[in-house]
């Protein structure tokens, strides 16, 4: 089986930068915040790491660049880390803002991401709903993921020569069910499972799949550590 991308992910790859428009977005100089009374911050597939563009403001200050920091989990706010020239100024919602996410490379869409392990066998394609029994939700030390925080999400190292892997950190979970591991599927932080979720998958085995473990019987409450993972992007398609 083939590792698959969901149509977001190729989409988001291709340029598609995420763009919000609306009048419900206010800005907080004490906290350096975008905030947001219409909620939709997150599900709008805001994340950290990303660098977005915030522009139609009446003070010009707080038209800016910067690097979200954390997107509140109910998507009301967003932390947001501007150059070392700018900082926001306090503004109510009232003008009409617009909020655009620079296109992102594959590591930075999935910075700070999940990794959650299925039995059964991988889906036709990425946007298909997971199949199977969850196994295993992956991220570091086996901690509890807060969407839209960098805490405890997985990152990945430089990619060389088309080849991406996890980072030093040790990439674990207990087991959430027994069973056999068939199959994986790795989230953006936003951890969206619907039908636009950012996501890609592929086969598990302990050897020549996409995901090779020392073993794939999953035992109830036992740990799994992920040793090696690695994603290639092909010379040819």
């Amino acid at each position: 089986m083939a590792l698959r991308l969901s149509t977001e992910l190729r989409q988001q790859l291709m340029g598609d930068a995420i763009t919000v428009t609306g009048i419900t977005y206010a800005a907080v100089a004490a906290t350096q915040k975008i905030t947001d009374t219409g909620k939709g911050l997150l599900t709008d597939g805001f994340r950290p790491g990303m660098i977005v563009k915030i522009s139609g403001f009446t003070t010009g200050a707080n038209n800016i660049y910067g690097s979200i920091t954390s997107v509140a989990s109910d998507g009301s706010d967003m932390v947001i880390a501007p150059s070392a020239v700018d900082a926001l100024e306090n503004e109510v919602a009232g003008d009409s803002v617009t909020i655009t996410a620079i296109a992102q490379s594959f590591k930075e869409i999935f910075e700070y991401g999940v990794l959650c392990i299925y039995t059964g066998n991988q889906p036709a394609d990425a946007d298909t709903a997971p199949s199977g029994t969850k196994l295993l939700e992956i991220t570091v030390d086996a901690g509890a993921l807060t969407k839209g925080t960098k805490t405890n999400g997985l990152q990945w190292d430089d990619p060389s020569a088309g080849v991406i892997g996890k980072n030093g950190d040790a990439w674990q979970g207990a087991a959430l069910a027994t069973g056999t591991a068939g199959w994986f599927r790795f989230y953006a932080n936003d951890f969206d499972t619907g039908a636009d979720a950012l996501c890609f998958d592929g086969t598990v085995g302990t050897s020549g799949a996409q995901l090779n473990l020392s073993s794939v019987a999953i035992v109830l409450a036992a740990t799994t550590t992920i040793d090696e993972f690695e994603v290639t992007l092909p010379a040819n398609a």
